[in-house]
């Protein structure tokens, strides 16, 4: 058996080519063997989903929460070198949002379940 060594720049890489091709069932199944991978080489990932209604916009009628979810009001923040704060959320929103409202949260891979408030989340 072969060992490959990857930098922090490929295996980011490596992990948004798998995400980009992986749909349904096979987010979880994929999650959990790069899960081994940053284990076996003591890699920390953090991934947190986040979620926002801007108030003075009316959600379209095709939401339909938690599987469709307009993509401009949400944004998947995953680091590498440490766990999420509540502080990089708040970049997150400053950046992409207008006037969010009802920002909710999840480690769910597949963003599904698990929804937790801002003000709850980071307090679990």
């Amino acid at each position: 058996m072969s060992t490959f060594t990857l930098t922090q720049e490929q295996y980011e890489a490596l992990i948004a080519y798998a995400q980009a091709g992986a749909a349904g069932d096979s987010i979880a199944v994929l999650d959990a063997f790069l899960r081994d991978i940053e284990k076996a080489n003591n890699v920390v990932r953090s991934l947190v989903w986040i979620q926002w209604q801007e108030q003075d916009q009316p959600l379209p009628p095709t939401t339909n929460f938690p599987a469709v979810w307009p993509p401009q009001l949400r944004y998947r923040l995953e680091l590498l070198s440490r766990p999420v704060n509540k502080a990089d959320v708040e970049e997150v929103l400053r950046l992409r949002a207008r006037k969010p409202v009802t920002v909710l949260l999840t480690k769910d891979p597949a963003a599904t379940i698990g929804w937790t408030k801002l003000e709850d989340f980071f307090t679990q």
